[in-house]
């Protein structure tokens, strides 16, 4: 019986997207670098940026008037040899570390397939004023979703799911779906 629970484990990590990013409903979308390609899910809208460490896509989700929070997918690439680059194990322990001012904490990591990477996972809350730019602004939990993707050598991806406390678990299947879809292009 422990076998065959193995099997499945095996089956269903190796699984590629759900019926809703496979069916048809979500778009690939590589950025102009190639550097990968993923499923966009539906409603959500890609965008490339240049930032000082490399380029950066954030896919903003969909728009909610109820909340002063948009959800949105943050994904870093950090190359080795490129100005202000930090090792993944180092990286990844800055954002863990905790923080009492805003009351940040971390989960464990995990590991889990993504290509053909095994990816680094944990979850960081946080406590930030919202929203950042008006008032009145009241304390809010943000929760993080991690995903450190090695690519070849020392180089990794950064993909964060950051969304309100209250709607994480609304986007919480979406990004596992969402990482299954991730190819880097180096992998």
């Amino acid at each position: 019986m422990r076998l065959n629970f193995c099997l499945l484990l095996s089956c269903l990590s190796f699984a590629g997207p759900s019926a809703a990013l496979a069916g048809g409903l979500a778009t690939e979308f590589s950025p102009a670098s190639k550097a990968f390609t993923c499923d966009v899910p539906p409603g959500w809208t890609p965008f490339e940026e240049q930032e000082p460490w490399g380029f950066a896509v954030h896919i903003v989700g969909p728009d909610d008037a109820q909340s002063d929070y948009r959800t949105g997918i943050d994904i870093h690439y950090f190359e080795q040899g490129e100005p202000g680059f930090v090792k993944a194990a180092k990286y990844t322990d800055e954002l863990r570390r905790g923080d009492d001012l805003t009351d940040r904490q971390s989960t464990p990591v995990v590991v889990m397939r993504v290509g053909d990477s095994l990816g680094r996972l944990f979850e960081v809350l946080e406590t930030r004023r919202l929203p950042f730019d008006g008032l009145p602004a009241q304390d809010r939990i943000l929760h993080h979703y991690y995903a450190i993707i090695p690519n070849g050598g020392d180089s990794y991806f950064s993909i964060d799911l950051s969304s309100s406390r209250e709607t994480y678990l609304d986007y919480r299947e979406m990004f596992t779906d969402f990482l299954r879809s991730f190819r880097p292009s180096g992998a």
